[in-house]
């Protein structure tokens, strides 16, 4: 039968962290509890199915714990700030106070921002028992709800990353594994395209500029690499300026305004020159500063090179000719895709190399495409509307003892070029891929890139722009050695899709683990690995978010802090978890 409770689904107990009962449902709460009872009546009646509450951030942006949603006044952007640390908002010292926007990195002051519970999932308890879910058996990437294996009275909810007679490996921010006891290479684990793309994160949406940076063109991010071969009618459009025999080249540069750079544009100061970045892991979510954290470096210093991408944006042409071009590039090698816009053909390319056979796109019938191009994983692939001409990708040959290391090339990795062409494209987005840290909470680099030094906030913060900006410091990265762990028969292994700020088990402990020489410690004698979940602790499948929060809209009217009215379902965030 269909339970309806709401249950805690990540690292966070019914108590708060000084041991304390957690207060009651707030007013909000109770409302919107009102509303999607109705919901869940209708949605799992008849399944063997249970809400639970996302409180953390660890899974984000797959699924939102405890949060506050922001649109930046710079840029217009929506994003979202952890507020897990609130301890459900009630003490003035952990209410977080700012936090940035990732599309343009202007920091908000957020102090009064209403903050909302996480999303309201449901979860399939009888694991995989129906088709239309899955298989018969737990598969990589499923987003699970399973017992932590050292307080078993708690559940966690975290991605499969691990299957049991395995090692996994993270390397360079990738997952990548072979079998227990065997000689061969390391495969990078690839993921369905579905997969793939619902965990992207955003780099930059260029329908969001910044308003503070309008007609200052050298702040522009996207530009012709030959002077005047682009034209941009409106704001956002690009096209050739002119059919030519030769490629032109409208390209991305990283050119991210670091905080000193905000301060001086705001205040009508001039300010030192833009310089273009390598593409990081940073991530706005992560960062939120409240009045008991007070380490503001931490939130921007998050600097792992990502070089596995991917550009979205609409493109029409309009005449069934010519070239048209899309470029990924990393570690200094050109991914591309070309498509013949009188046959509709397209090519992928990794190098030099053509990869398979080309496909047949619809991007030559004149009419307006939704275009997206991928490299991630060492695969290529293309999206055409809500197509795959070439399924999952096309996956290319890379070292998987030794990382190639980011070049000049990458410091404008990404371009759409043409040739004989009369093609417009617009509302450009360019998304990351996730990046998995080592370790929870520490850089991949100690050791290999020397941390920013300084001796106050705004000089080591203009270090940490120059760092990002020279890639001949991170020469050394082919050192940067791998994390491997073995996965016994019966085990599975679990990481969060906010990879740096999520308790999983790559810190875990065994305080779980019977010893004989302390009776009194630990339960379970089967000496299970500190990153193994045991497979009779896993509960179930988490596969729709039924109720992100209520949505304010109209007039600021709020009963306390965080509850605010008028309020709508958020039927935009509603979906299949994947």
């Amino acid at each position: 039968m269909a339970q309806t409770a709401a249950r805690t689904a990540t690292e966070s107990k019914t108590r708060d962290a000084k041991g304390k009962p957690r207060r009651q449902e707030s007013n909000r709460d109770l409302a919107e509890q009102i509303v999607v009872a109705l919901i869940l009546a209708f949605l799992i009646r008849g399944f063997e199915a249970e809400a639970f509450v996302i409180p953390t951030g660890s899974m984000a942006p797959t699924l939102m714990g405890r949060h506050k949603e922001i649109t930046c006044k710079e840029c217009g952007e929506v994003y979202s700030v952890n507020a897990s640390d609130e301890l459900d908002g009630r003490t003035s010292a952990s209410r977080i106070t700012s936090g940035t926007c990732g599309n343009c990195r202007y920091q908000a002051d957020i102090r009064d921002a209403p903050s909302f519970k996480g999303d309201r999932i449901l979860v399939m308890k009888f694991l995989y028992s129906l088709p239309f879910l899955s298989g018969d058996e737990p598969e990589r990437w499923d987003v699970v709800v399973f017992k932590y294996p050292e307080e078993p009275e708690v559940n966690y909810i975290k991605r499969l990353v691990g299957l049991p007679n395995e090692v996994l490996r993270v390397y360079f921010g990738d997952v990548l594994t072979r079998s227990i006891g065997s000689n061969e290479p390391f495969t990078i684990a690839r993921r369905p395209l579905e997969h793939q793309r619902a965990m992207q994160m955003l780099v930059y949406d260029d329908r969001h500029r910044p308003k503070a940076f309008d007609g200052m063109a050298d702040w522009q991010r996207w530009k012709p690499r030959e002077a005047k071969s682009w034209d941009e009618p409106t704001r956002g459009t690009f096209k050739p300026a002119a059919k030519s025999a030769n490629w032109s080249n409208l390209r991305y540069r990283n050119l991210v305004p670091d905080p000193i750079q905000w301060k001086d544009v705001l205040a009508g100061r001039p300010t030192t020159k833009p310089r273009a970045t390598l593409i990081s892991d940073y991530y706005s979510y992560n960062s939120n500063l409240s009045g008991e954290r007070q380490n503001p470096m931490q939130d921007w210093f998050q600097p792992h090179w990502v070089g596995d991408l991917s550009l979205s944006c609409k493109v029409q042409a309009a005449s069934p000719s010519g070239m048209l071009r899309f470029e990924l590039v990393e570690g200094g090698i050109s991914n591309r895709c070309e498509v013949d816009l009188a046959t509709g053909k397209a090519t992928l390319f990794h190098g030099r190399d053509p990869l398979g056979e080309p496909a047949q796109t619809t991007l030559n019938d004149l009419k307006s495409h939704n275009v997206t191009f991928y490299n991630v994983d060492d695969r290529l692939t293309l999206e055409v509307d809500a197509t795959a001409p070439f399924g999952d990708g096309l996956a290319y040959a890379n070292p998987t003892d030794r990382h190639p290391a980011p070049t000049a090339a990458d410091l404008d990795p990404v371009g759409i070029a043409a040739k004989g062409a009369d093609v417009t494209v617009s509302d450009l987005v360019l998304k990351r891929d996730i990046y998995y840290t080592q370790n929870p909470g520490a850089s991949d680099y100690a050791g290999i890139i020397p941390w920013v030094g300084g001796d106050d906030y705004d000089s080591r913060m203009v270090e940490t722009f120059g760092l990002l900006s020279d890639p001949s410091r991170f020469a050394d990265l082919g050192n940067l050695k791998e994390r491997d762990f073995e996965i016994h028969p019966g085990h599975y292994m679990m990481m969060g899709d906010n990879s740096p700020r999520s308790k999983d088990g790559r810190q875990w402990d065994t305080t779980d683990q019977l010893r004989s020489d302390f009776p009194e410690y630990g339960w379970d004698p089967n000496r299970r690995e500190s990153w193994e979940v045991p497979e009779a602790l896993l509960i179930g499948k988490a596969f729709y978010v039924y109720w992100p929060h209520g949505k304010p809209f109209g007039p600021d009217i709020r009963f306390n802090q965080d509850f605010r009215v008028p309020f709508r379902p958020y039927i935009e965030r509603m979906r299949w978890i994947r």
